[in-house]
């Protein structure tokens, strides 16, 4: 039992951090296909057999989660630059292990319109940083579609626990609302937790069965798709640095560089 909360515990905490993803940790750990089977049952009458797993499971994750999000807020609150170069680490050093899975994909045989897929998703995420204000929204004056948009990125933030490759962390990031969800779980702001969890709660409802279809019937194209996010989401981070860096401070965003590169690769052994 406490090696299974302990397993929830690793993703919980690596679900905080863009470019971590949850479902990847879950495979190192030995317990993805199994996390991937009972969130499926869910939706059928055989759910009950998924309850002692996923119960065990998500206390370690929870607690994992908000011990890491209070560790993540003081870091970017105190040391910015350096926490965010340290995301650009982790990125650098996971895009070589995903890429790697995408050759494995398509048996070496990768065609232009694979590399279309991965520049027009690069192209995505620049083409959403473009709108400027988004994580920028004024929490005082929250409208419906403010709510429509937080529960659409609760969504897209569930697909990171059954997507190997993607964390929910990053997709806030790319859509400009990491530091948001982050600052109103903090503050236990009731509407936009609620809207984000009802849509991660939906998410992972459906997206467990809609993720196996798109990696049974377009695998290499699904795997082209996240490395064009993952590649993305460096511009997302990089965008996020605003600071005017010290001669130490940029040596010390040069050793989290490192440092999350190093991370990545350790955790990407098998």
């Amino acid at each position: 039992m406490f090696g299974l909360m302990f397993r929830g515990f690793a993703v919980g905490v690596t679900e905080t951090v863009p470019g971590v993803s949850g479902s990847t940790v879950a495979m190192v750990l030995g317990i993805y296909e199994r996390l991937i089977e009972s969130l499926s049952l869910l939706t059928t009458k055989e759910r009950r057999k998924a309850y002692p797993f996923l119960v065990i499971f998500g206390i370690g994750m929870v607690i994992g989660f908000g011990c890491s999000l209070f560790l993540i807020d003081f870091l970017l609150t105190s040391y910015r630059m350096p926490t965010l170069v340290f995301f650009i680490g982790i990125i650098v050093g996971f895009i070589p292990f995903l890429w790697n899975e995408t050759v494995v994909r398509t048996e070496g045989k990768l065609t232009f319109h694979h590399y279309c897929i991965v520049l027009v998703f690069i192209s995505l995420v620049v083409f959403l940083q473009s709108f400027t204000g988004i994580g920028h929204i004024d929490v005082q004056n929250l409208t419906f579609t403010h709510y429509f948009l937080f529960l659409g990125a609760g969504f897209l933030a569930s697909t990171a626990l059954v997507l190997p490759g993607i964390s929910g962390a990053l997709i806030l990031t790319i859509l400009g609302l990491y530091e948001l969800a982050k600052d109103a779980l903090l503050s236990i702001h009731i509407p936009i937790v609620l809207s984000i969890g009802s849509g991660v709660v939906l998410g992972v409802l459906i997206s467990s069965k809609f993720i196996r279809f798109l990696l049974e019937n377009y695998q290499a194209e699904t795997y082209c798709a996240m490395v064009g996010l993952v590649t993305g989401s460096i511009y997302a981070i990089a965008q996020n640095i605003h600071l005017k860096p010290s001669i130490s401070m940029f040596f010390l965003s040069l050793l989290t560089l490192i440092l999350g590169i190093g991370v990545s690769l350790r955790l990407m052994q098998r």
